[in-house]
């Protein structure tokens, strides 16, 4: 408010002392008030804009460009608050303005970027941030622009390729890290996309996004102890407390560790947060089996076959629990159907022979073995198995 008061004194004072100037005199000092009311306008407008007030902001800027019709920004503020209400033809015909009126502001090229990305035109929003980028070229938001442009025009390695060249120059900077580490990790680096993602962390403001993508890193890259950490760190926040897919795949760690009565809890956890997951309900039966709680396997078991019936595994895993309960009729009708559900699966066909073993029909659990061999001819499973009934 200070600077605005005080352009419009200095520029009436110009006005003002007029009559002792020459013509030439005086058309500086109009140009002088044009150049302080545009700025007294323009300055108005932005805060209009900040607010949310499009209309009046759109009103603002229209007083200006009476006084200053090639005013670049004045021609940009109008072209956001035309993105903003969606009428983004508009937009692109005010930012044509400001690229005509100021080639070497990188803002309008980028907006138009924005443009064209929203039009679904990834082609045209690349170029146009490429070369909001070479005008700005330490500006990041122009760089991870054409990133994501690229990755959208399945040129992934080339997105790649940029943000890395550029790591070393935005030194401090962890929302370049995290972008590379998500291209990692779509690329199957998953060592790399976790040096990426500890970088991150580090740097980044915001670092528990960055905190559940190195836990996801960590996690394909079988380190299950380090995306527990991870996780165990996130879940302890009132922020993810409530998630229940972290919980679950924090048990997924922990039946990896030999930890199944932590899975178990992390697994109760998941299915207490959503009851309607097969999946969860699944995992914490065969934590439950893991434990030798098979009353509680059974339940959960049955929990996740009721939600989802068409789960192999599910039946496999009760298959499992039959037999440990010694109820081997039962355990062969499980791991029955679980065989038919996946008929490329031998662990189930040799689950049924293994059962038909211990019932004594050596017979059967041959030719059950048999089957699985043919399936895959190098399950060792199947050929262990084979090899001890014919002892």
């Amino acid at each position: 408010m200070r600077f605005r008061l005080t352009t419009i004194l200095v520029a009436s004072l110009l006005i003002g002392c007029q009559g002792n100037k020459s013509p030439q005199d005086k058309e500086v000092a109009q140009k002088h008030w044009s150049e302080a009311r545009t700025a007294v306008l323009y300055s108005l407008s932005q805060d209009q804009y900040k607010a949310h007030d499009f209309d009046t902001c759109k009103e603002t800027l229209a007083q200006a460009m009476k006084i200053s019709p090639d005013g670049a920004p004045l021609h940009t503020l109008l072209a956001k608050v035309n993105i903003e209400q969606g009428q983004l033809e508009l937009a692109e015909k005010e930012l044509e303005l400001a690229r005509k009126f100021g080639p070497k502001d990188p803002e309008p090229y980028y907006l138009s970027g924005v443009v064209y990305q929203r039009w679904q035109k990834p082609v045209t929003a690349l170029e146009f941030y490429k070369l909001a980028g070479e005008r700005a070229p330490a500006e990041l938001t122009y760089v991870l622009a054409q990133s994501e442009m690229l990755v959208a025009l399945n040129r992934t390695p080339e997105a790649l390729a940029l943000l890395e060249s550029r790591i070393a120059y935005f030194e401090n900077s962890g929302a370049i890290r995290d972008a590379a580490g998500q291209l990692l990790m779509q690329s199957g680096r998953y060592a790399e996309a976790i040096d990426m993602f500890r970088q991150a962390t580090i740097l980044s403001e915001d670092s528990d996004p960055v905190r559940e993508r190195l836990a996801m890193a960590c996690f394909q890259n079988k380190q299950y102890r380090d995306c527990a950490e991870a996780l165990t760190h996130l879940l302890d926040k009132d922020s993810y407390s409530k998630r229940a897919d972290l919980f679950a795949l924090r048990g997924e760690c922990q039946i990896n560790l030999d930890d199944a009565h932590g899975a178990r809890r992390s697994f109760e956890t998941a299915t207490e947060l959503n009851p309607l997951s097969a999946r969860y309900w699944q995992n914490l039966g065969r934590a439950c089996l893991e434990t030798a709680d098979y009353k509680r396997a059974e339940y959960a078991l049955h929990r996740s076959a009721g939600i989802d019936g068409s789960i192999g595994e599910t039946y496999l895993l009760i298959g499992y629990v039959r037999l440990k309960q010694g109820n081997l009729q039962d355990a062969i009708t499980a791991f029955r159907k679980a065989s038919m559900m996946d008929q490329t699966d031998s662990v189930s066909l040799c689950m049924v022979g293994y059962t038909y073993e211990k019932m004594g029909r050596s017979d059967q659990a041959k030719a059950c073995y048999a089957r699985a061999i043919k399936l895959h001819p190098g399950d060792d499973m199947a050929r262990q198995l084979m090899a001890e009934i014919d002892k």
